[in-house]
Parts: structure tokens; sequence; C-alpha cells
């Protein structure tokens, strides 16, 4: 596909047309396009790539995503970026949960006898 190919106007539609109406327009498209129905149509790759991305909502989304950033990469590219740098926080020094006395234990002990322990400073305290 080339660079300058939308695939809303191949597909002769807004981005704001709903599934049922980008599926129509595929299933018109395709009786007009297809290569069993005639020989002189050379639109079918097109017309099938881009109903295979705006035909599924998630890739759908990320088309949208790509035409609103307008990077000067193509969307087969965008595509495999986005892929590929999925984001997963990794911290090796995360505090452990510890009650006063290294456990939940202490702290239920300690609240029944009495000694109320501020839930939201223990908390802004990092010690659950």
């Amino acid at each position: 596909m080339a660079a300058s190919e939308d695939y809303y106007d191949i597909l002769e539609c807004a981005p704001h047309t709903t599934q049922a109406d980008i599926h129509t327009n595929y299933r018109r498209l395709a009786k007009h396009h297809h290569p069993d129905k005639t020989t002189q149509s050379s639109q079918w790759e097109s017309i099938r790539a881009a109903y295979e991305v705006l035909g599924n909502e998630k890739l759908r989304a990320q088309y949208n995503r790509w035409r609103a950033s307008k990077l000067p990469i193509s969307f087969e590219k965008y595509q495999s970026t986005v892929q590929a740098h999925a984001v997963h926080w990794n911290f090796s020094n995360q505090r452990a949960i510890q009650g006063p006395k290294a456990s939940t234990e202490g702290w239920w002990k300690m609240r029944e006898r009495g000694n109320q322990v501020d839930v939201y400073e223990r908390f802004r305290n990092y010690e659950i």
C-alpha cells in the first residue's frame, strides 16, 4: 500500500462510520472488484487489506491513532512497533507489606488492645 492511500478512502467511508457501514461498503466493493468477477481490477488487494484493518475494532483503533499521529512511517511499520514495545514495569526494590512487628498478625493484636493505627499515615509512610 502506498503511503498516500488511506483505508477510509479505499472503502469509501468516513472515520466516524459504523462497523456495519464499513462491512456494507466492503461487500459492495468486493462484488465489483473481486478477482473472480473481473480480471481488470487491481484494487482488490488494497480493498481486502483496508477491510482487515477497519473491520477489526482493535486494529481500527490503532489505525486511527496512527492517522492522528501523522508519523512518516507506514501503518504496517507502526503496528509492528506498537506490538514490539509493550511496557512492562519491573521493580526489584519493592517494599514488602509489613505490620509493626514484620507481620500482619502483630498489627491485629495491637488493634485489639485498643491502639488504633492511622491507616492513612501508614499508607503515606509506605508501611502498607
